[in-house]
């Protein structure tokens, strides 16, 4: 049986990977922080521990065929660079210690494609385009970009490893939830019933994951792969979910800048409810610098990834939600 290491299994993306994982047969052993509902029922074996300990990851991944990397701190305020520098840099150095003293066979690694420079934005978004080292980028786009240095520095010293570079993830079993996973929350329970004219490319996590999988035998060593799936706007994602529940969910788009002022109320909005807001001046940047030309054709064609239909990923998740009792009509 084929033996895989995963960091991040609680989270989005690690709890999608767990679950493909177990269906295809594989043992698998997670390394667990805090909140493990998305493993909850799951056969896997947990591993507490701290991603920044190296000696003690390498005694966990040894006899594993392949480590996935996917934990990370997702953020996009400055007060969260300690945190960010700690966890996607150090904690990836220390996992790329880990795997070379392990001698562990291969390593796949969940980048994102905000590690690359989104400018300039009229040209398509490919493998070749280069990492963030702008110092007044996004605190998350420069340490994704940083972290993505640690593994290619740790493949020149023999670690086997792929690197992904996924859109923006959304999907069903998404329990903290992740910022797209409330967005789409809200907006089946009326409570986002206006949108920006913005929007995003989304992947499917189902499909990045699948992805990741077939990377462990075609990816290159070193090689970077977009995972991407389709451009949408939040309009968009609104219009399918009203489709599918039989209600008017956004009544407007308000323009883009609109957003800008009402960064303060939202902001004191999450003082009074101890929630993080909804949006920042971060992901606002993200959203009005990006490429919409995201084709990714060298993960289509080495590793086979495919993009299911947007709609269908939208429906899935609005079921998982409304079955899991996290929101209702």
């Amino acid at each position: 049986m084929k033996k895989a290491f995963v960091t991040g299994g609680a989270g989005h993306v690690g709890g999608n990977l767990v679950r493909q994982l177990l269906s295809d047969g594989w043992d698998v052993r997670c390394l667990i922080h805090k909140d493990t509902r998305a493993l909850d029922g799951l056969s896997v074996v947990r591993v507490q521990g701290s991603i920044t300990n190296a000696d003690i990851l390498s005694d966990q991944m040894s006899g594993c065929d392949v480590v996935f990397h996917a934990a990370a701190h997702i953020a996009l305020e400055s007060v969260d660079i300690p945190i960010m520098e700690k966890i996607n840099i150090g904690g990836t150095e220390s996992m790329c210690h880990a795997a070379l003293k392990a001698e562990v066979p291969r390593f796949i690694h969940f980048s994102s494609i905000h590690a690359f420079q989104q400018q300039p934005t009229s040209d398509p978004l490919d493998e070749n385009r280069p990492l963030v080292v702008d110092q007044k980028a996004a605190p998350y786009d420069r340490s994704k970009a940083a972290a993505q240095k640690k593994v290619l520095k740790a493949c020149e010293r023999g670690l086997n490893a792929s690197i992904l570079h996924p859109t923006g993830i959304i999907g069903p079993n998404d329990f903290k939830p992740s910022r797209m996973g409330q967005v789409v929350s809200n907006i089946v329970q009326r409570k986002m019933l206006f949108t920006i004219n913005s929007g995003f490319n989304w992947v499917d996590v189902r499909d990045v994951c699948q992805t990741a999988i077939n990377c462990v035998h075609s990816g290159m060593k070193g090689q970077h792969y977009i995972v991407p799936g389709e451009w949408a706007s939040f309009r968009d994602i609104s219009d399918i979910i009203t489709d599918m529940v039989g209600y008017r969910t956004a009544f407007y788009a308000f323009p883009f800048w609109t957003a800008y002022s009402a960064l303060p109320f939202d902001f004191m909005k999450s003082k009074l409810t101890g929630k993080r807001p909804s949006f920042s001046r971060g992901s606002l940047r993200a959203l009005a610098v990006q490429c919409k030309d995201i084709p990714g054709t060298l993960a289509r064609q080495a590793l086979g990834h495919t993009s299911r239909p947007l709609t269908d990923t939208i429906k899935d998740t609005v079921r998982w939600v409304m079955d899991k009792g996290i929101c209702k009509r």
